[in-house]
């Protein structure tokens, strides 16, 4: 079977945006995936003093399961997770703080999927003031205003 090159890097370039777009280029799956979302509760139960053993008995009367064969899920194992998780996000920090040090990219925002006015559609003081006239004021003011420079350009 042969490869086109040039098809491969387009597919790998399009599937690439596409999981970056999508914001889980890192999907977790199985134990982690239930873990993540729930470490602050662990963390909670750890100041409360509960040790990781309880905590994982807890976790598998709800369903937790540990590998292939789904044994029920174990201390030594809920904190290879935890430890998995906290390093993977340390260096993604890193990376990020890395990045943003660097003066050639753009910064990344902080949630990619909100939107933000324009700097010129933004509301001013200026706008809120003229809002606040009346169509009597306005015409008031245009009107003397040109009669300043209708007296202006008299007076020599």
């Amino acid at each position: 079977m042969q490869i086109d090159s040039k098809r491969l890097i387009k597919d790998c370039a399009t599937a690439q945006a596409v999981r970056a777009a999508s914001n889980h280029a890192h999907r977790s799956t199985g134990a982690t995936a239930i873990i993540e979302p729930i470490l602050p509760l662990i963390r909670e139960f750890r100041i409360q003093k509960f040790s990781w053993a309880a905590i994982a008995s807890a976790l598998a009367k709800q369903g937790v399961v540990q590998g292939g064969d789904c044994q029920p899920i174990t201390a030594r194992r809920l904190t290879a997770l935890i430890s998995a998780i906290e390093k993977r996000e340390q260096r993604r920090e890193a990376r990020l703080s890395v990045r943003a040090k660097r003066r050639d990219l753009a910064p990344i925002p902080a949630n990619p999927h909100t939107f933000t006015l324009s700097a010129d559609l933004r509301r001013t003081e200026a706008t809120a003031v003229t809002t606040t006239d009346s169509e009597a004021s306005i015409r008031r003011q245009e009107f003397e205003d040109r009669v300043r420079s209708l007296l202006k350009a008299d007076s020599p």
